[in-house]
């Protein structure tokens, strides 16, 4: 990456309040510490980051943190969500059914069964990388709907 001149500079730190400039590490303005994790800093074309929209330092300033909540997002935002979930779980298909392909071969002590399975296993192994980003993806919607909709009316 050094070679084609792809790397990234070296970024300096920035005051918290400067946020959305690029910086590799942020200081809270009031007490110096560093708060670079509690910002979401968004890369590509990922799409907006779930998570609280303000962040709260341990000396009590709040910044803005680069991420919104499920409520915050537009419609068509949650239908782009939705949509690569959705694409998610599809690919995770053929995983989830070799799997079940293998456990029946066992738990029915059938040989050509179990082999058919773990070969298909393993041949849907990369699936299973899809499995999981669904997985991510429903827990975050999940949280944020939880943060807003629960906790909401709970600290009322």
């Amino acid at each position: 990456m050094q070679l084609l001149g792809l790397s990234e500079p070296s970024l300096g730190s920035l005051p918290a309040s400067r946020f959305p400039e690029r910086a590799s590490a942020y200081f809270c303005d009031k007490c110096g510490e560093d708060i670079t994790g509690g910002f979401h800093i968004r890369r590509g074309h990922g799409g907006t980051p779930l998570g609280p929209p303000t962040f709260h330092c341990v000396c009590g300033e709040r910044y803005l943190s680069g991420a919104c909540e499920w409520d915050q997002l537009r419609s068509y935002e949650r239908r782009t969500e939705l949509v690569g979930g959705g694409i998610a779980a599809l690919f995770a298909v053929p995983f989830l059914g070799s799997l079940t392909a293998a456990a029946l071969g066992i738990h029915s002590r059938s040989p050509s069964l179990t082999i058919a399975g773990i070969a298909l296993t393993l041949l849907t192994s990369p699936f299973s990388v899809a499995l999981w980003l669904s997985f991510l993806m429903v827990r975050d919607i999940a949280a944020s709907i939880f943060r807003t909709r629960v906790l909401s009316r709970l600290n009322r």
